[in-house]
């Protein structure tokens, strides 16, 4: 009994936050920066930091952009734009994650392809768009392509190196028992590499809606793009910003979205997407 009461105490396990404490200080830091850049935004023009026909403040902008998303005009190009988007992505999805899969598991395709990516990296993207024009003319095709080329090599790269780290044990698991080499990628290689698939998948978002726009800027035929380049034209600046901040929120509720869709998906992940 002695001895039992001079045994040292176990140490207590140190206590797990609750999850509204574990999501709190996730997004705090965020919205602070976030409350603090927009606080800038209002104040800048106000002091004179900056001209106000340059940059207008935060609020007149945001009563613009309720100006904008009641435009015809816009709802139009907004329609046309996602449709661009729509297509572009997914068929860098579908022709770059099984890429990137392949090239993990097959030498010889590797050593034709990654030649081809590194040339094509350094490359701004949108320097494609006139190329495209000139040999598809200045239509939905040539705009298209630009998104596919833009949003290629981030799910390439993110397939390959996710299908590259898979554990080979599971592979040859897989093969022992008779599956075969595709199905093997599709059914053992593919699951393990998604989480590195999906962050690829989040950089191509972004980097489509960059290209979209700067696609649209350039050929000006219709889109978001076009009616930014004409507002510019005619010196509407604030309905520019405004409209520039309809797709800033559009772009940053894509992300959130998706993130969010990986969260319940693979709620195993423990990691960041």
């Amino acid at each position: 009994m002695t001895a039992g009461l001079l045994a040292p105490a176990r140490p207590e396990a140190p206590a797990r936050p609750s999850r509204g404490a574990a999501l709190l200080a996730r997004v705090l830091p965020g919205t602070v920066a976030v409350l603090v850049a927009l606080g800038l935004w209002e104040l800048a023009p106000r002091l004179g930091w900056v001209r106000e026909q340059s940059v207008p403040p935060f609020s007149a902008t945001l009563r613009e952009a309720g100006a904008v998303l009641a435009d015809p005009v816009f709802a139009a190009g907004l329609a046309a734009s996602a449709g661009r988007w729509a297509a572009g992505l997914g068929l860098a999805v579908v022709i770059g994650v099984p890429l990137g899969l392949v090239m993990a598991r097959v030498r010889v395709v590797r050593a034709l392809v990654d030649p081809v990516l590194t040339l094509l990296y350094p490359v701004p993207k949108v320097a494609f768009v006139l190329l495209f024009v000139l040999w598809f003319g200045a239509g939905w095709l040539s705009q298209v392509l630009v998104i596919v080329l833009g949003s290629l090599i981030p799910l390439v790269v993110s397939a390959y190196h996710g299908a590259a780290g898979v554990d080979e044990r599971l592979v040859w698991s897989a093969r022992a028992l008779g599956t075969g080499r595709w199905r093997t990628v599709a059914g053992v290689v593919l699951p393990a590499a998604l989480p590195q698939v999906l962050s690829g998948l989040r950089i191509a978002v972004t980097l489509s809606l960059f290209t979209l726009v700067a696609s649209e800027l350039l050929v000006r035929r219709s889109g978001v793009g076009a009616y930014l380049f004409d507002n510019l034209d005619i010196g509407q600046n604030l309905r520019v910003w405004g409209t520039g901040l309809v797709v800033a929120t559009i772009g940053a509720l894509l992300d959130a979205a998706l993130v969010a869709a990986v969260r319940r998906t693979l709620h195993w992940f423990e990691g960041e997407v």
